[in-house]
């Protein structure tokens, strides 16, 4: 049996989460110039093999695979902070809305790295937890709150994922320069959502950290002012 929710702020991880999402995007930035200089080099040798500086093609190749060798240490701390930050507001969400959440608490973690799982349960978490940290109506009653940003987060995050691993394959498949150059445009397609995407995720955690501040200060305020009263009478 879990053991209860507690409201733990989510300011720290939300911060970590932030950071490192900003210079993930950074050095997704950084990809796509060295991935439009590849391209560009790329392109010169399968017009004409026999002019192009070959030299140059190899070191834009080696350049890029640097550049994305740290996208990737990146990447990977980014989604740490990030999975981090999405546990701790699942289960501070729990604290406001017990009954609302259709997944336990350990799927926060768990779905990200469950195969299949991980294209839905992640994303009805996070709709889950967005509801439940939303202020009530006058009359308390919880209401489905709309969240177009988490929709346009998870829809750049997995069109990113899908293009990047097409151009992936592409590029492991290639076997003429044209194959190669049209391999690099599937990843420069991927690379620019991933930034979209990045943009987006901050969004969500800045956003979701600030309503459960609000909800929690709201809480304490609320639970103050009876104690108080109950005080004085």
């Amino acid at each position: 049996m879990p053991s209860p929710a507690l409201y733990r702020s989510p300011r720290p991880s939300s911060t970590a989460a932030t950071v490192l999402l900003a210079v993930c995007g950074t050095a997704t930035l950084a990809s796509l110039a060295a991935g439009f200089r590849l391209y560009g080099e790329a392109g010169e040798f399968a017009a004409d093999s026999d002019l192009a500086d070959e030299s140059a093609l190899t070191d834009a190749a080696l350049l890029y695979d640097n550049v994305s060798l740290v996208q990737t240490l990146t990447l990977l701390a980014s989604a740490v902070a990030f999975v981090t930050w999405f546990h701790r507001v699942r289960v501070n969400a729990e604290v406001f809305d017990p009954s609302g959440h259709r997944f336990k608490r350990g799927w926060a973690i768990g779905g990200w790295f469950t195969p299949v799982v991980a294209l839905w349960f992640p994303f009805r978490i996070t709709v889950d937890t967005w509801t439940a940290s939303a202020r009530p109506d006058a009359s308390g009653v919880r209401l489905p709150h709309p969240q177009p940003l988490v929709n346009l987060w998870w829809a750049t995050f997995w069109l990113a994922n899908a293009t990047g691993r097409f151009g992936a394959n592409y590029l492991n498949s290639a076997k003429y320069p044209d194959d190669y150059q049209t391999a690099l445009g599937w990843l420069l397609a991927s690379d620019v959502l991933e930034v979209v995407a990045a943009v987006f995720a901050v969004l969500v955690v800045q956003r979701l950290t600030a309503m459960q501040e609000e909800r929690f200060a709201e809480s304490t305020a609320h639970a103050y002012a009876v104690r108080g009263g109950t005080v004085r009478g």
